[in-house]
This record gives structure tokens, C-alpha cells and sequence, in this order.
């Protein structure tokens, strides 16, 4: 494919276009919204040749304009607009026609174009290839330093129902037989008519259950699952269906299927063979539980259900895996702390100087994924897409030794508080008194309960309890007596002032030491092959007289040499520790929390709060689509805050001709006044002049009140031609 029907918009206006069919008022207002920003600014960053590939040498028209399509998209995530609400915008809102550079009467896309495109911008990545390039663009026009970014997630939720236990099962076998009546109906007729009735006549029905209903109803879906899924094994052609592959998978992921299992060689058979007698009042009531397989169902105080049906058992909830299958609608999404759908890792700068910040980088994950996984893949997109990062600000579910060095041998300083594992993790007193529990604590002495039951001890206030966590011994190496030796895990007894690998300086990866607290430097360094572990060797010379040497955490070697070993992601995490207690740390960390306004600008204002799509691929190019018009829209709110400032600076009192405010209006006027002042009544100058000044006045402050009324009034009228952003204030470091 060379893309011979490939066609790059046309760079030539048309006299036709809106602004040049309006008053010189209104387009004045045009030029000063944000259309004129992405008509001058953003238009221009848009590759088309990368959709080149797309379009056939000869067959087919010619491609619609790509430069146009895309804006599209970015437009319809700026005020989070149906497909539908957009071509209304395109067709009949003139800042869209100066925005994009169409006439009025070919400005018109149909939804089929929209969707087509949309497929195009999910190939080959080139939703990330449009975010990126539009925002590095931005931030060279600006000026933006990209060195300081801070970094969070946010869940967001695919446009997929929360479902039940219960009604997974029942959605997934509905789903796989809708499918199948819909691409092999003479395969559905070779079932048990009893799953058309079940399933598909009442579709929704059997999960709408009360609790009391679920466990019964839970154990006799399981069982029709594991029915359907024996009877099409050995189908090729209905075991390809993507239904059929969800319905294997949650059977997999939530029951445990043993060798014998009912159902194997006989043929499938809803359970329930008497469903069509008992009726729709029997089936209201939950009696469909059929007694083809004998089943025994437990429940516990969770509401958790353990049923075997013969060598078919539901596994227990707590040994479903995370990644498990949430909806058959999305089978992407996975189940995490925050609830079932995605995480979004969401980067943007926080430099203080710039004029607005814009997002750098996007990327969709599992709910279940740690934001510890994630640090590193976000600073390495980073680099990739040219924007890279210098320091990094964010939240403890970021920080860790290994991430600290991880990015430090990347050149990012990542700033980010870690866990102080001797620290018991707080338990939510917010739901009892707070003196009560306080006396209650203190009082008793006892460990805190734990909000779900489990007991958090109490931090032991010895010295013996605080453990440096760089500290490493291993097993006694040749030059080591066996004194001197510690097994992995141990920690040496320390009084209140021994030294710990805290007191240490490093260079900023980890691997060697600067100097000692004695402010030594070790005369020999080295790493491990994994680099994970580094040793530093101190002179005898230097430790002897040392006033520190007692409380020194170094090891003493037979050759009377003091040796430093330690893990490099312990040496990290004791460094951090330490340095996130400072004012300092602590001062330049309140930045990172700018970027919670960010998460919920997304949310809130571009629709990130409820996603229109399915999927992660589509998911991704949401939100990437979403943080391109939010970068687009704070560069637009900045251009239109110049125009107003540019405009309101022209006509200062400086800018204005000096004949307009003192020649031509005051010489009259201050003649009249002369003659007014003594006979004429106050009220008559008064309505002569406007209200600007009254008769007892001298005329020198008559004529400064008239020069102050003439520039109130111009100001007033150049007001009129600014229109201000929609957009409201934007977000600042």
C-alpha cells in the first residue's frame, strides 16, 4: 500500500470560511476565543502522514481531511460530547468552522466517519503519537519547562455494569448464548429448550435475585456453565467464539472442576427439567434450584458460598484472583482496591514559572496493578516520548528504595515518601470519640484494634525495636571472623546513639558511599553482579582515632579493615526516611498535591468519570484524547488571557491621543463650566456634563473627572470585543 489515495488537507483558505462572511465585531470576539489558539497553534501539530499507511493505492475516494478528523476527536473530549452532539457543534457553531478552517456549508461528518476514524487512531498507537506530539508542541510554543512533573492515579470505570457474583454467571451464559443463537442458531437448538427460557426469554431475570435466593440460584448457574462448557469442548468452530472463550475462563477462574466431573458424556440438559411446570410464580420465589446433582451450599458471614455439586466447587472469594473476569462486556477490566475497571497514571509539570501546565503522560493499567509497577514504566515513557522528567513528585504508593534507585540510575530524582516499616499503618479512629479513645489507649495499655478486627501492635519505643532497615550481614566472609557475622535478616543490638547506614552520604544511585558519618570516604567500592549490593572498604588509619567508631554500624575484618554492606534499595529507603522528616522535603513535597485537581478536572469537566468505551486499548485512547483537550484548552485559556491583557494595555490613559482627553473635550467644556459655575444651579452642570462633576468644583478637577469618565467609557466599549474563556481559571503549579 503507498497511500496514492492518501491526501493532505489543503493548506489554502476559502473565501467562504465563517470569519470572513462576519462584522469586523464579531470577528474581533472570534479571534479572541479559544478557536483562534487551535486554529494557529494546534491545527499545525497534527501529523497526517502517519495515517498515510491507511488508504489503498486505487481503490476507494480519497480519505476525508485527517487533520480534521482528529481535531474532531480532541474537540469532542474537550466538552465530553456524544458523536451525535458533536456534528451539531460541527454544523452549526462558528467557533468549530474557525477553529478547524471549514466552510459552513461542507462542514458536516456523519457518526459512520467518526466511528472509522476513531478505529484508525486506535492503530498503531497513534492516539499517544497525537497526545505527544501536541503537547511537546504546546510546550515549546509556551515556553514550558518540562523538568519538574508530579505524578498520581485515578480510577476510572469502562462503560460496564458493577455486577453481583451471581450475576456474572448469569451475564456470561446470557452473553455466550445470544452470541451463539446469533452466529450458529441450529447449535442452540440442539440444547435443552430450558436455557432459551432461562437465559435469553427472561434475560436478566434469573440474577435479580433476593439474598436469600443468590446461593441457591449461584450453585445451579455454576452448574449449567459447566454443562455448556463440556457439550462445545470439542467444537471447533463454537469453542472460537469470543463468548465461549469468557464462559471457559470463568468457570477456570471461579470454580474447581476434578476428574468425573456430572455432565461429561451425557448430553446437556438444564438441571431444572421441570422448570416449565412450576411456573413464573416457582421461579419468583427462587425454587429453579433443580435436584438433578445433589449440592450442598454453606455461606459465611461475608455472604460468601462454598457449593459442590458432585466434583464441581465454587471456589471462595478470597481465592479468586484479582485479574479475574469482572463483566464479559469488558473482559480487560480487573478488581482492585479501589474498585473493578482501570488505574490511569496521569503525569503533568508542576514548574511554578510556567504559564499553565500540561499533562505528559498517560497510561492505563489494571485496577489490580500496583502504583509501585507503574513508577518506572512511567518515567521510561517519559524519556521515550521526549518530555523527559528531571524530578518526580509523588504519593508513598510510588515510593520504595528500589523505585528511588531505579529512576535515580535514569537521572529522575523521584520525591516520594516511603513507609517506615517500624510505623504500624494507622487504623481510622474517625468513627470514634476522640478523647474516649485516646484515655481508652493510653489507659489500657493493650494494642489497638484494627478497624476490621486484626490487631496492629503497638510501636515498641526501645531502641532495640528500630532496626536499620540498610543494615545487611550475610554469612562471614574470609577476611570476617565469625563474631562479626550476621545472618541475613539479623540486626546487631544498638543502644539510642548507634550509627546507622542513614548517617552514611551516597551518590545519587546508591552504589557507592561519599563519605562516612566521620566524613571518611572509603578508599575501594564495589557492586555485586546484580548491582543490588555494594561494599565499601575503610582504612584502618582513618577509623582509628574516629570519636565514631564505637557507635560505627561497619563490621571489622581480620585485617583490621571496616567494611560497609548494604542493599541499595535499604540504603535508598533509610535515606528517604530520614530526609521526607526535614522542613525542607517536606516544603517542596506540597506541590505534588496540585496535581488532585488535575484527576478530577478530567474526571469532572472531560468525562473520565464515566467512559463511553470498553476495553483497555479503548479506554487508553480515552484518556489520551481526554488529556490532549485539557492541554489544549489550558493553552487556550492562556492565549486568551494575553489577548485580554494586550487589549486592556492599548488603551490605557498612556496609549490614548493626548488632543482626545485634554484639547479637544476640555477647553469647551472648562469655558462653560467658568460661565456656569456662578449663576447656573448645580443640578443643570450636572446633567450637562453627565454626573462627572458638579458646579462648586474647580475647573481643573472638572476637566480631571471628564478625562477619568472618557476613559472609563472607552475601556467600556473595548470590552465589547473580548470575549472571555469558557473554560473558567486554569489549573497552576
Amino acid at each position: 500500500m503507498g497511500g496514492r489515495l492518501f491526501r493532505k488537507t489543503s493548506p489554502q483558505l476559502s473565501m467562504l470560511e465563517s470569519q470572513f462572511l462576519l462584522p469586523d465585531v464579531k470577528r474581533q470576539r472570534l479571534e479572541a476565543s479559544w478557536a483562534q489558539t487551535f486554529r494557529t497553534v494546534v491545527l499545525p501539530l497534527i501529523d497526517e502522514e502517519m495515517f498515510r499507511g491507511s488508504f489503498h493505492d486505487s481503490q476507494g475516494r480519497p480519505n476525508k481531511s485527517i487533520r480534521l478528523m482528529v481535531s474532531l476527536h480532541i474537540l469532542k473530549e474537550m466538552s465530553d460530547l456524544t458523536d451525535l452532539e458533536l456534528i451539531d457543534a460541527l454544523e452549526f457553531n462558528l467557533q468549530y468552522h474557525y477553529a478547524l478552517g471549514v466552510e459552513p456549508r461542507t462542514a458536516h461528518v456523519c457518526q459512520k466517519t467518526l466511528h472509522n476514524y476513531r478505529v484508525l487512531l486506535l492503530d498503531g498507537e497513534r492516539s499517544r503519537s497525537v497526545f505527544e506530539r501536541v503537547t511537546r508542541g504546546l510546550a515549546e510554543a509556551d515556553g514550558l519547562n518540562l523538568g519538574r512533573q508530579r505524578l498520581d492515579s485515578t480510577h476510572v470505570m469502562s462503560n460496564m455494569a458493577v455486577l453481583t457474583r451471581l450475576g456474572l454467571f448469569v451475564e456470561t451464559v446470557t452473553f455466550f448464548l445470544r452470541e451463539l443463537r446469533r452466529e450458529h442458531p441450529d447449535r442452540l437448538e440442539r440444547l435443552d429448550p430450558g436455557y432459551a427460557r432461562r437465559y435469553l426469554d427472561r434475560e436478566g431475570y434469573f440474577s435479580d435475585a433476593r439474598r436469600g435466593q443468590r446461593q441457591r440460584r449461584l450453585k445451579a448457574v455454576a452448574s449449567d456453565l459447566y454443562r455448556l462448557v463440556v457439550a462445545f469442548d470439542e467444537d471447533e468452530v463454537v469453542a472460537s467464539l469470543p463468548s465461549y472463550v469468557l464462559l471457559a475462563r470463568l468457570l477456570d477462574e471461579q470454580c474447581e472442576v476434578t476428574p468425573g466431573a456430572p455432565g461429561g458424556a451425557r448430553p446437556v440438559q438444564v438441571p431444572a427439567e421441570a422448570d416449565a411446570d412450576r411456573g413464573d410464580d416457582a421461579l419468583a420465589r427462587g425454587d429453579d434450584d433443580d435436584d438433578a446433582v445433589e449440592v450442598r451450599a454453606d455461606s459465611d458471614p461475608e455472604g460468601e458460598i462454598e457449593a459442590q455439586t458432585g466434583s464441581l466447587r465454587l471456589r471462595d472469594g478470597r481465592d479468586i484472583s484479582s485479574d479475574s473476569l469482572q463483566s464479559p462486556h469488558d473482559p480487560d477490566a480487573t478488581y482492585g482496591h479501589k474498585g473493578k475497571g482501570y488505574e490511569v497514571q496521569v503525569a503533568e509539570t508542576c514548574d511554578q514559572d510556567n504559564a499553565y501546565q500540561v499533562i505528559t503522560a498517560v497510561a492505563v493499567n489494571g485496577a489490580n496493578v500496583s502504583d509501585q509497577v507503574a513508577t518506572v514504566a512511567v518515567v521510561d515513557q517519559l524519556a521515550k516520548s521526549g518530555m523527559p522528567a528531571k524530578v518526580v513528585f509523588a504519593d508513598t504508593g510510588y515510593g520504595s528504595g528500589d523505585n528511588i534507585v531505579a529512576c535515580a540510575e535514569r537521572g529522575v530524582d523521584l520525591q516520594a515518601p516511603v513507609q517506615d516499616p517500624h510505623v504500624p499503618q494507622r487504623t481510622d479512629r474517625m468513627g470514634e470519640p476522640v478523647e474516649s479513645s485516646l484515655l481508652e489507649h493510653e489507659s489500657s495499655g493493650t494494642d489497638v484494634p484494627a478497624e476490621d478486627g486484626d490487631q496492629v501492635e503497638r510501636e515498641d519505643a526501645t531502641p532495640e525495636a528500630v532496626a536499620d532497615p540498610a543494615s545487611v550481614s550475610d554469612d562471614a566472609g574470609p577476611d570476617e571472623t565469625p563474631e562479626e557475622a550476621r545472618t541475613e535478616g539479623e540486626t546487631p543490638e544498638k543502644d539510642a546513639s548507634s550509627l546507622t547506614v542513614a548517617d552514611f552520604t551516597f551518590n545519587e544511585t546508591f552504589d557507592e558511599v561519599l563519605t562516612c558519618p566521620g566524613g571518611a570516604a572509603p578508599f575501594a567500592q564495589h557492586t555485586d553482579a546484580s548491582r543490588r549490593t555494594a561494599w565499601s572498604k575503610f582504612a584502618t588509619a582513618q577509623c582509628a582515632g574516629c570519636a565514631l567508631a564505637a557507635r560505627c554500624p561497619t563490621k571489622i575484618r581480620r585485617d583490621g579493615v571496616r567494611t560497609l554492606r548494604t542493599q541499595r534499595s535499604k540504603a535508598a529507603t533509610a535515606a528517604r526516611q530520614r530526609e521526607q522528616q526535614t522542613a525542607a522535603f517536606k516544603e517542596r513535597y506540597k506541590i505534588r498535591s496540585g496535581i488532585e485537581s488535575t484527576n478530577a478536572e478530567l474526571k469532572s469537566r472531560h468525562g473520565a468519570g464515566s467512559l463511553r468505551v470498553r476495553g483497555e486499548a479503548r479506554v487508553t485512547m480515552s484518556m489520551q484524547m481526554k488529556a490532549t483537550a485539557l492541554n489544549v484548552k489550558r493553552a487556550a485559556e492562556h492565549h486568551a488571557r494575553l489577548a485580554r491583557a494586550e487589549a486592556a494595555e492599548a488603551w490605557e490613559p498612556a496609549h490614548v491621543a493626548p488632543e482626545v482627553l485634554e484639547v479637544a473635550p476640555s477647553a469647551p467644556l472648562v469655558a462653560e463650566d467658568e460661565a456656569l459655575s456662578d449663576a447656573a444651579p448645580a443640578t443643570a452642570v450636572a446633567n450637562r456634563r453627565g454626573s462627572v462633576a458638579t458646579s462648586g468644583d474647580p475647573p481643573s478637577s472638572r476637566v480631571a473627572a471628564f478625562r477619568s469618565h472618557v476613559i472609563r467609557r472607552l475601556q467600556a466599549f473595548a470590552g465589547q470585543f473580548i470575549q472571555p474563556s469558557p473554560f473558567g481559571a486554569p489549573a497552576t503549579g
